[in-house]
């Protein structure tokens, strides 16, 4: 992310693009991530998003597409799953990369129900989040980072209302503990279901890459009505 190049494209009396990414860091946010790119790409928007290896973070990755051993390739450079400030989730196989020497929080057991199939995959990011926010004592802001893979299987397994509850779930969670929360459904922008979803979270990250290749991101908020102009990932 590259702020400084970063502004919205309208006028009016909405705050500057710098301003409303402070309120999203100091508040807690969760962000749509769109577009058909590259793996490449979708790494790189994975690794900025989670932020800096340098800042005290707590990481959550979960993973609904892809295996769980791709995890280091999302991770900023000196971070890697082996560290207790990272929480990997493989939805289905429940991988957590976490030191037994933590201990882990009281949360209340759930099983599975049929009328909420996504139960399982919540509880996982539920017991995740309760437990850094246990562990320090109440996280700060924008302290935990959470990314979750793919919105697509999901919902090509379940109605769309199922994973909307889910969606709903997950980022009042986040937002409890100002945290933020990237979900990526690597489709069009202009995809009737990227609309249709849109509304559930704070912001939308689109990306593109040009016919030379290059990575480029704008930022959509509805909150402004405000879209930003394109700049290199």
């Amino acid at each position: 992310m590259r702020p400084a190049e970063i502004s919205f494209r309208g006028g009016g009396n909405s705050p500057e693009f710098h301003d409303v990414l402070s309120e999203f860091k100091r508040q807690g946010c969760n962000i749509l991530v769109t577009g058909r790119v590259s793996e490449t790409t979708t790494n790189r928007t994975t690794i900025q998003l989670l932020g800096a290896s340098t800042e005290e973070r707590k990481r959550v990755l979960v993973f609904t597409g892809k295996t769980a051993r791709y995890a280091n390739s999302k991770l900023p450079a000196g971070t890697t799953t082996d560290e207790s400030s990272v929480w990997v989730i493989n939805w289905g196989n429940d991988e957590r990369a976490i030191v037994d020497s933590v201990p882990m929080p009281t949360i209340p057991n759930s099983t599975s129900s049929s009328d909420d199939p996504l139960r399982e995959l919540r509880s996982e990011i539920v017991t995740a989040v309760s437990f850094y926010d246990e562990w320090a004592d109440g996280l700060g802001p924008a302290e935990l980072r959470l990314s979750l893979d793919s919105l697509v299987k999901p919902l090509e397994q379940h109605d769309q209302s199922v994973v909307e509850r889910f969606i709903r779930t997950v980022t009042a969670l986040i937002r409890g503990v100002s945290g933020m929360a990237h979900y990526h459904l690597p489709l069009p922008d202009d995809e009737d279901i990227v609309q249709e979803l849109s509304p559930l979270f704070d912001a939308r990250v689109e990306l593109r890459q040009t016919d030379s290749l290059v990575p480029e991101q704008r930022w959509h908020v509805p909150q402004y009505d405000q879209r930003t102009n394109w700049v290199r990932l």
